[in-house]
């Protein structure tokens, strides 16, 4: 066999090895799912099987489920897969000879640290190692070995002790929700040696507040409670709930922090409960005592600021430099930053009354200057006008410590696009404070190759980018007139910035030189805002592959303009982007993430027409809307879904959007059935008059995009240090044309199926449906992920014929135009 490249040898061994994998795993499931797995127990023992919930009608039964004090075997497909992996690594399990293994390691380093004599050095070695291979044999000896510890899960043995523990925490959490006459009793049944358990409930009536009064001797702080009892978490009427009472606590004392009351702790507030006036009704009282010093709590005024730049460095023989600028004392042995872009950054200022939120707020805002390393806000108090009992006054202490000036970093490794590998390299160097004003500047290279498999012949295309960057961001909002600082508590930034890309790809050989000065600000660390007045890219292809221009001709004749978009190009714009995002790294918690790009272009040409007269231009307008939502379902497991969607128009006399402002659809964050950039538009597609299937030769460009995705995340197994996540997901989505366009090359080779264009009355019957399954790896610093996705419904195919998911066939998962697709990724698809 004649290889023309080292990709097709890649693709060859891609897929027989693929082949053999995917056999081994379906064998390996059917083997374990096949397993019996109560042959292992002894005479007296039950595995837990089930345990079922009756009788919850008001209270949260996923709060309930984690008080099981016993739980049973994970099960996949109804097959407690995990067990019989424990099982079969208990088959080569022998504590007797891990034991010997211990006496001989024993003995061995024993003889070798004698052998050592006194060389301190290498006994501590050697001391060293026989401790660590001590503790792996005795690890592995107590529990188990590898394949038992980390991937199998052992036996659920049922305990009848713990089946009374858990109803005691039943009982004892409706307690705490208001079902103080609650009774939880079980009953077991025993089948072929497994336990079916179930917890009987009965609630009764929750206890409703039916009254809630403050017990305050201090005048003070009833005069703020009573101010902001609208924010108070107790209501009269809701059930009675202990959780909300403990976050009630919580509220009040920030509040008062947050109004000067720098001393105050939870400790001083109790809540009573009296149950005693109506049935299943509680009076609460919430009671907030005075120190036993005082017969008040002392609120408290900011006196002076001290900002040291350089804490932790210490001069013998020489202080700190002092400069004093509108009351804030800037202290340094080298003022290296301007005290006057510091003094902007701080919102803590004399005469001010002390609030926790405020110096959490100015910690972050000077953090996100990112200049040092840390940054600590404390307080002395002063004994000045102390003979005020109800007064006290702090000074306040910022400390914090520069980063390098300098820093570089580099980036090797390899992407993976349509199921090619190739490297990637590059290469990042930042300059902080660059002119002393806490700027920072950056410039980068990058350089990669990827290979793309080319789905209509067997050959493999190859796509070359090169790339350099660099911009420079300062610390506020640069504008020609005063701001007074309204922005400083948003870290306002604004950033200059510039760049070239090359792309040489089989199609065609692309050029950009970018310029965009962008404004940048955000409210706490959830919500930023991005809004750049100047966007310019100046595009040039200076190479067309023959037959890639044909396919763009054929369609200017048709009456489709995509050819403009390759067309040498003057492109500027304004942008607007909005992101809220509450969603921590690993996205396991309870957060949503909702983000707005609107975008319009051409403004600018009147201004550069004579100086780009020679170049394509561009007006348009385009509107982004992405929400994504994240519940935690307990227990390593969490529901995720998307909803992304937008349009965008030419305008005026233009006839296409820019390459890079169109829609696409398909590859591993979107519709992951299909590949990158082949779906859609609508149910348009290009038939092969000979073999009758639907062929996907080119990119397909949208100018509505709408995307749907869910999917359903959940802890597999733990690999050393690494989390191993499953994923099952489903998609749908698709992109539309605001008219019908043809988008046939060759009608003597294809017939073109119309339906590009976006109507009210059919688009639902044009989402493209795929599902499948994914593999996580949770590396901490970063997550790897392989999904295989196969198409449910294809809006490709004639009307009765979409629905697909039957042509789903394991040997050909990864052939030349199956239905299933094989995704990697870095990081979370959404």
């Amino acid at each position: 066999m004649y290889f023309k490249s080292p990709f097709e040898i890649i693709i060859l061994l891609r897929l027989k090895l693929r082949c053999y994998v995917f056999g081994a795993v379906f064998t390996m499931l059917g083997f374990f799912m096949g397993c019996t797995p109560t042959h292992h127990l002894a005479e007296n023992e039950r595995l837990l099987w089930k345990i079922k919930l009756e009788g919850v009608e008001q209270a949260d039964k996923g709060a309930i489920t984690p008080l099981y004090q016993q739980k049973p075997n994970r099960r996949v497909l109804g097959s407690p897969i995990y067990l019989n992996l424990y099982y079969l690594g208990k088959n080569f399990y022998n504590p007797e000879r891990i034991q010997a293994n211990i006496v001989e390691e024993t003995e061995d380093y024993a003889r070798r640290i004698k052998r050592a004599g006194s060389d301190s050095v290498k006994v501590d070695k050697l001391i060293e190692k026989k401790e660590n291979k001590l503790n792996r044999l005795q690890n592995k000896k107590e529990n188990g070995n590898w394949l038992m510890r980390t991937v199998g899960e052992p036996p659920a043995i049922f305990d009848s002790l713990k089946l009374v523990q858990t109803q005691e925490q039943v009982g004892i959490y409706l307690s705490s929700k208001g079902f103080f006459r609650n009774k939880v009793t079980a009953t077991i049944e025993v089948k072929n040696k497994k336990v079916y358990a179930t917890l009987l409930v009965h609630e009764d009536k929750p206890y409703v507040v039916s009254q809630h009064t403050y017990q305050v001797p201090d005048t003070a702080i009833l005069r703020i409670l009573n101010a902001n009892q609208k924010e108070s978490l107790i209501k009269v009427k809701q059930n009675f709930d202990e959780a909300l009472l403990t976050q009630e606590r919580t509220r009040i004392e920030q509040l008062l922090k947050n109004n000067g009351f720098f001393d105050f702790r939870q400790q001083f507030i109790t809540v009573e409960a009296d149950t005693s006036y109506e049935e299943y009704t509680v009076r609460l009282s919430t009671i907030i005592a005075n120190p036993t010093d005082t017969t008040v709590h002392k609120i408290y005024t900011i006196q002076d600021v001290f900002f040291t730049t350089d804490a932790g460095l210490n001069r013998f023989g020489r202080s700190r430099d002092t400069v004093e600028l509108n009351n804030i004392h800037f202290l340094a042995y080298d003022q290296r930053i301007k005290p006057r872009i510091l003094q902007r950054k701080v919102i803590i200022r004399k005469g001010q009354t002390y609030s926790a939120n405020r110096t959490l707020n100015n910690q972050r805002i000077i953090s996100n200057l990112d200049v040092f390393k840390y940054t600590t806000i404390s307080y002395t108090k002063s004994d000045s006008l102390s003979g005020e009992p109800n007064r006290g006054f702090l000074n306040t202490q910022i400390n914090t410590s520069l980063l390098p000036r300098f820093q570089e970093t580099t980036e090797i490794g390899g992407t993976f696009t349509e199921q090619v590998p190739g490297p990637y390299a590059s290469m990042r160097f930042r300059i902080r404070n660059i002119f002393g004003g806490a700027e920072i500047f950056d410039i980068g290279v990058r350089a990669g190759i990827e290979g793309q498999l080319q789905r209509n012949v067997n050959t493999v295309g190859r796509r070359t980018e090169i790339g350099a960057d660099m911009g420079v961001t300062f610390p506020q909002i640069l504008v020609p007139f005063r701001t007074n600082d309204l922005l400083v508590r948003f870290n306002p930034r604004t950033r200059f910035s510039t760049g070239y890309t090359y792309v040489d790809r089989n199609e065609y050989t692309r050029t950009n030189l970018d310029f965009s000065f962008d404004y940048i600000w955000q409210r706490l660390n959830i919500h930023q805002f991005s809004f750049s007045p100047l966007d310019i890219n100046v595009i040039s292809t200076p190479r067309i592959d023959p037959t890639f221009n044909e396919y763009l001709l054929t369609l200017e004749q048709s009456g489709n303009p995509l050819n403009e978009s390759f067309k040498n190009a003057f492109v500027s714009s304004i942008n607007f982007t909005s992101l809220y995002n509450t969603a921590n790294y690993n996205q396991s918690n309870d957060a949503k993430l909702f983000r707005i790009f609107a975008e319009t272009g051409g403004l600018l040409w009147n201004y550069v027409a004579e100086q780009f007269k020679d170049f394509n231009t561009y007006r348009f307008a385009k509107l982004n809307l992405d929400y994504r939502r994240y519940h935690s379902l307990g227990n390593n497991m969490t529901f995720v879904y998307r909803a992304n969607g937008g349009v965008a128009k030419p305008l005026g006399t233009s006839r296409a959007l820019p390459y890079d402002k169109y829609f696409f659809a398909g590859g591993s964050s979107s519709v992951r059935a299909w590949l990158p950039r082949r779906l859609g538009p609508g149910s348009s597609a290009l038939i092969n008059k000979t073999t009758g299937e639907t062929d996907y030769l080119f990119e397909q460009t949208g100018e509505i995009l709408l995307e749907l995705n869910s999917e359903y995340r959940f802890r597999m197994f733990r690999f050393g240090s690494t989390n191993v996540n499953g994923a099952l997901f489903l998609d749908a989505g698709n992109i539309w044309l605001f008219k019908e366009r043809n988008t046939n090359p060759n009608p003597e080779l294809y017939e073109a199926q119309p339906g590009a264009q976006f109507q009210f009355n059919r688009f639902y019957k044009e989402l493209a449906v795929g599902t499948g399954f994914g593999v996580r790896f949770d590396f901490t610093f970063a997550i790897l992920r392989f999904d295989i996705a196969t198409k449910v419904y294809d809006p490709a195919q004639p009307q009765g014929s979409r629905f697909v998911i039957n042509e789903f066939r394991s040997n050909r998962i990864f052939g030349n135009n199956t239905q299933t697709t094989f995704n990697l990724g870095i990081g979370y698809p959404f």
